[in-house]
Parts: structure tokens; sequence; C-alpha cells
């Protein structure tokens, strides 16, 4: 019988290794799952220290809405110096709101101007979404680049003309002109005035009727008219085709050059309150309104004063004549009205009707003769002999205008009888 094993030797090779018992949080993966964690809190305390340096050197930065001077344009110039003004964003609402419609408040108008337009241009809204401190297109003062006709640079045309000019390059104000083709409606139909002969008779009908209806520009809408106004600082168009009116208007393509009308109005300043009268004619006619009277008629045709000078408006008669040299076979004078007397600073509303019916050649001249005093002799005033240019406005005339006097005595420049056109000008006529 042998003798008993030790139990602590030391197990033979073939004796099986005995495994340590493991906890159940090491059977479920604990040590791996402990690191994951640390890696995790690890990111975030720098994801929190990244957030809060950056917050902090944001709050240190400079007010981009600030005024600066200095280099622009991203170079690397001095440091610019920082004004404490700040830049007022542009409202949206502001730029892109409808202008409201321009009325009189006389009880009696019969005539407005047309509304201003809406600013409701995506490009407008753009420039207000991209804020003043933008170098975009624009800057307001700038002149503009395109083909648009202008004053600004492009390859358009700068729009002058002795009927007028456009948009703004119209200076400083004046009568507002508005072409109307008789010959077809607003549809561009045509109308009885069309027929080349039969069509006088319907075109001179049309005409007294707006007339007789204290000159409402509403009978004249159902007739085709020029999409754009002119704006004009006299009236002193020397012989030319019938076909320059159109052309200044930009409707050439659009109308035939007879039986046209254009009607041109504003409010004016008496310059003096010395008395005054107009003189002038027109192919076919001129006739000029002033304070809703019927001031001068005259030309191939007239509509109120008749041949024999008989203004029903005034109650008198005037014969006054002055040469001018017109075209062969023309009217070789230009004839006065009735004396005019208003208080210096009076605001009067002017409207000028010219018109052209057969077609051919046109001319209109319009000026006026003041008198010497206030005075009068024989029930008359005495005029001073020399003509002046009617004028609303000093800006330079059109060129060759103040050379071509068509051998009147006339002063083109009129100074001190500028008629200023008042900020009644935008408001209705009536």
């Amino acid at each position: 019988m042998s003798a008993p094993q030790d139990e602590s030797a030391e197990a033979s090779p073939s004796t099986p290794l005995h495994r340590p018992n493991r906890t159940l949080w090491q059977r479920l993966g604990g040590e791996g799952l402990a690191l994951s964690v640390l890696l995790h809190i690890l990111l975030v305390i720098i994801a929190i220290v990244w957030v809060v340096s950056t917050v902090t050197d944001l709050s240190g930065k400079k007010d981009p809405n600030t005024f600066a001077t200095g280099a622009g344009g991203g170079s690397g110039g001095p440091k610019a110096k920082e004004y404490k003004t700040k830049l007022q964003p542009k409202n949206v609402k502001s730029l892109t709101k409808t202008s409201s419609r321009i009325t009189s408040k006389n009880a009696n108008a019969t005539m407005a101007v047309s509304s201003l337009p809406s600013l409701t241009n995506p490009l407008a809204t753009a420039g207000a979404i991209g804020g003043g401190s933008s170098k975009g297109f624009g800057g307001g003062s700038g002149g503009g680049i395109g083909a648009g006709k202008g004053t600004g640079v492009g390859g358009g045309r700068n729009f002058v003309s002795l009927f007028g000019m456009k948009g703004s390059g119209a200076g400083t104000g004046g009568l507002i002109g508005t072409l109307y083709d008789l010959k077809q409606t607003a549809n561009r139909q045509p109308t009885a005035a069309a027929p080349a002969v039969t069509g006088i008779p319907p075109y001179r009908a049309s005409v007294r009727e707006f007339l007789e209806s204290g000159w409402s520009a509403g009978r004249l809408q159902k007739f085709f008219k020029s999409p754009d106004k002119l704006v004009s600082g006299q009236l002193f168009i020397t012989g030319r085709s019938a076909n320059d009116a159109p052309k200044a208007f930009e409707v050439e393509k659009l109308m035939k050059p007879s039986r046209w009308l254009v009607h041109y109005r504003c409010y004016v300043e008496m310059p003096s309150s010395l008395p005054f009268r107009f003189v002038g004619s027109g192919d076919d006619f001129l006739i000029v309104r002033w304070n809703r009277r019927i001031a001068l008629d005259d030309g191939y045709e007239t509509y109120f004063s008749g041949r024999d000078g008989n203004y029903k408006d005034f109650g008198v008669k005037v014969s006054k004549e002055y040469k001018v040299d017109r075209r062969p076979g023309g009217l070789h004078r230009l004839k006065a009205g009735p004396w005019l007397q208003v208080t210096k600073g009076t605001k009067v509303p002017v409207e000028v009707l010219i018109g052209e019916t057969p077609g051919g050649v046109f001319d209109c001249y319009l000026a006026i003769e003041v008198a010497k005093s206030n005075k009068q002799v024989n029930g008359q005033y005495e005029g001073e002999g020399k003509l002046k240019l009617f004028r609303c406005n000093a800006d330079p005339l059109p060129a060759g205008m103040e050379r071509d006097k068509r051998g009147l005595n006339i002063d083109m420049e009129a100074k001190g009888w500028i008629f200023k056109v008042t900020a009644d000008a935008n408001t209705a006529i009536r």
C-alpha cells in the first residue's frame, strides 16, 4: 500500500489547470466599456474647451456694422480707424413699398400726373438684404451701367430733343408732355381719324372735344399714347419733319407722323408782377391755357380765338403780330395773346397743346412779351418790343437753339423771367 500524495505537490503535466473564477462585470466586458466611457468624457471636455474659447474670441471682435477707413478689398493695409457710428441696415419693406399716387386737393380736378413707379424690383430687395456696407451693384450716386437710354454709361442714346428730355435727365423740371395718336385706339385699332383724307375732320372733332371738356386728360385715354413722358423747359421747335415728334417719344415704329398732338402741363411761379403776354404760333396749331383760361391760340388752325384774335376768356381782341422766318409757304408771323398780370410768387397752372394734322412739316414757337411798366396807355400796356423765350427752367438750351432765332428779336436767356416750376408740378392740374 503506497503512501498518501502530498496535496501541495506540483501537478503533473497531465493534470488540467484550474481556471480562476471571473466576476459578472468582467463577463459583461466591463473593462472595454470603462475605457470607452473615459474616451468619450475626454472628447466632451475637449469640445467644451473649444466652444468656450471660440465664444470668448468672438466677443472680443469688432462690430462689422461700424464704419471704418483704411485699405479695403482684403488687402493687408494698416489697421483701419473705427468709428462708433453704426450703419443701420436697410429696410426691405421701405424699398419695395409702392409709392402712393400724388393727387391734388382741388375739388375741381380733371387731370392727374401718373403715379410714381413701384419699386418692387427684385434687385432692390437684393440690395437691401446685402446691407449698406456691401460693394455690390448700385451705390446710389452712380450713373448706371447698361444699354438703356439716359445719362448713364452704356450704348443707349442720351435722350435730348426739342420736344423735351426723358427720365432723370430732365434737369430741374419743366412742362411735362405726353404724345397722343388720334388715328388709333389705346389697343392700337384704327379710329375714324385714320384715313389720310377723310380722317382729318374726325381728328379735329376729337381735339375740340378735349378742349371743350376743360382739357381733361381722361378724354384722350381712349387713344394710343406714348409710354413715356418728356419734360421740356421751353417750346421753340423750328421747322422739321412731323415724324420728329414720334421719334422724340420713341414711338415712331408704332404710329405714322400725322394727326397727333402733345399735351404739356405744369405749375409755375410768377417771376415778376409786371404784365406780360404770350406770343407764338404753331404748324398746325399751338394753344396755351394759363390759369384755366385760353391765353394764346394761333397757327394754321385755331380753336378759340379765330382769325380775328378774339379772346373771349378775357373779353379782348388782339391783333399784334411779329415777323418770323418760317418755311416757304408758312405763316411768317407770330401772334400775341391778351395781357396777363399776376402777383410775383403766385403759383399758376399752365398747359400747352401742339398738334399736326396732315403730316409733312411741323414747327412751334412760344415766347412772351413783357410790359415796360404797370401803367396803361389808352387802356393798353406798352411792351418792351423785344420778345423773351418762354422758359420753365434755367437748364442749358438744346444745341443750336440759342443761335436759331428765325429772324426774331428774341432774348433766349430770359433772365429775370424764368417761370420756376413749383412743387405743385407733380400734382393734378384741373
